[in-house]
């Protein structure tokens, strides 16, 4: 048994890379990166999260740092 048929999580995200590569969508493309993880963590914690601004949610992410 390989590691992929132990973790399907892993299987889907080497397969989702393989078909981005195919597309022409790079390592350093950091959107597409960001949309991915998100896609993928949604998988094993869903969420019914808003999408911010990016500045937005940058902000938010400093003000939960200064306040712990």
């Amino acid at each position: 048994m390989s590691a992929s048929d132990r973790d399907p999580l892993r299987a889907l995200a080497q397969e989702r890379g393989r078909l981005l590569a195919e597309l022409g969508v790079r390592p350093e493309d950091a959107r597409w990166a960001q949309m991915e993880a998100d896609a993928l963590a949604s998988l094993i914690q869903p969420a019914m999260r808003i999408r911010l601004p990016a500045a937005v949610e940058r902000l938010w992410r400093r003000v939960g740092r200064w306040i712990r």
